[in-house]
């Protein structure tokens, strides 16, 4: 078992613009970083330089600004503290719609447990995140106090605002990459996983999803420390809520919702092996019965149909801008407020407890 403790910690207290800020400052290497992937795919998949793509996000400026004011300032803020310009850093927030369009998406697999499914009688919510390997440079632990809204840690690519993790008042959320053929107009669904965050309660969470027209296909599976969770998937032109079975939700990179299947998925075309992560774990989980911390990350280390495996491994015979690895594990435990991270594979990466502050 390998230890990392490569996964940097930022914590950052004040306005939008002071939280950005400090994010920006103390995050400037992986901002780099991140950048640098991005370049390349832009390059590799959409044929478009750095500059082009920050010329072409701007578009989304007023979505954002009209999604939540703050968002933006806090983007001006990361950009400030990171020598960089806005749209630089709202192109990494608005990364999936440049690139997540019907080619190429992430392969995650997700999980929520409600107390009837825990031996600890707590929601367990959890996931691996599928990308690309040299984005594990890129990865912050970031903490947020902020003013009239919920204190928020999540583990995200550094410069974006909006990612995986849970909130002071006990919600949680975990993200699975969708692709459809709709165009990319709307706000980013990184803005929009923002919004959850900044939820108190799940309904609150929903109409942050709902309220608005999101330009990139997602799935938002989300839980509470009151012991509900909910799975949001999301397209450009509708959305569906999907409630737990026996205290289990699982999720991977296709449609599952009947009222969606007027949606043209792409995602069962480029990730095929969606379909066995699914069935796959949810027949772990209801073999299990009733899970703990533990029983999760066996889980998520899971190598059948190794490499496009739950733990997944990159497929060295593809080319290697096609390649996906397990980037991060995650394990919440939304009533302590804890965090169980695995800054790498879960399967050769020890988790590693954090708290919210």
């Amino acid at each position: 078992m390998v230890v990392s403790n490569l996964l940097p910690i930022i914590e950052a207290v004040g306005t939008p613009y002071e939280i950005g800020y400090t994010h920006g400052s103390a995050a400037k290497k992986q901002i780099e970083n991140c950048i640098d992937t991005y370049s390349a795919m832009f390059k590799d998949y959409a044929g478009m330089d750095w500059e082009t793509a920050t010329q072409i996000v701007s578009r989304y400026e007023e979505a954002v600004r009209e999604y939540d004011e703050e968002s933006w300032e806090e983007i001006e803020g990361i950009a400030a503290g990171a020598g960089l310009k806005p749209w630089d850093i709202l192109a990494l927030n608005a990364r999936s719609e440049i690139v997540l369009t019907g080619q190429f998406i992430e392969g995650c697999t997700s999980l929520a447990l409600t107390p009837e499914a825990t031996c600890n009688g707590n929601t367990l919510l959890a996931q691996n995140w599928d990308w690309k390997a040299s984005q594990r440079d890129a990865l912050i632990l970031l903490k947020m106090r902020q003013k009239n809204k919920p204190s928020i840690a999540m583990v995200t690519e550094a410069g974006v605002i909006g990612k995986i993790g849970l909130n002071s008042a006990g919600l949680g959320v975990c993200l699975n990459a969708l692709a459809t053929e709709e165009p990319p107009e709307g706000v980013p669904l990184h803005i929009i996983l923002r919004g959850i965050l900044n939820s108190e309660i799940i309904s609150d969470a929903i109409e942050a999803v709902g309220r608005t027209k999101i330009a990139c296909a997602a799935n938002f599976l989300i839980a509470h420390a009151n012991g509900e969770a909910v799975d949001i998937e999301a397209a450009p032109t509708d959305f569906d809520v999907m409630y737990p079975e026996d205290g289990i939700i699982v999720h991977s990179n296709h449609f599952i919702s009947p009222r969606l299947t007027n949606q043209k998925d792409y995602g069962k075309r480029i990730i095929p092996d969606s379909f066995i992560r699914l069935g796959r774990m949810t027949k772990n989980i209801k073999r299990k019965k009733i899970l703990g911390i533990k029983d999760i990350q066996e889980l998520l280390q899971d190598h059948v149909e190794y490499p496009d495996s739950i733990c997944r491994h990159e497929d060295l015979s593809e080319e290697p801008g096609q390649r996906k690895a397990t980037v991060f594990s995650i394990i919440m435990d939304l009533e302590r407020r804890e965090l169980h991270i695995a800054p790498g594979a879960p399967c050769n990466t020890a988790f590693q407890l954090h708290t919210m502050f």
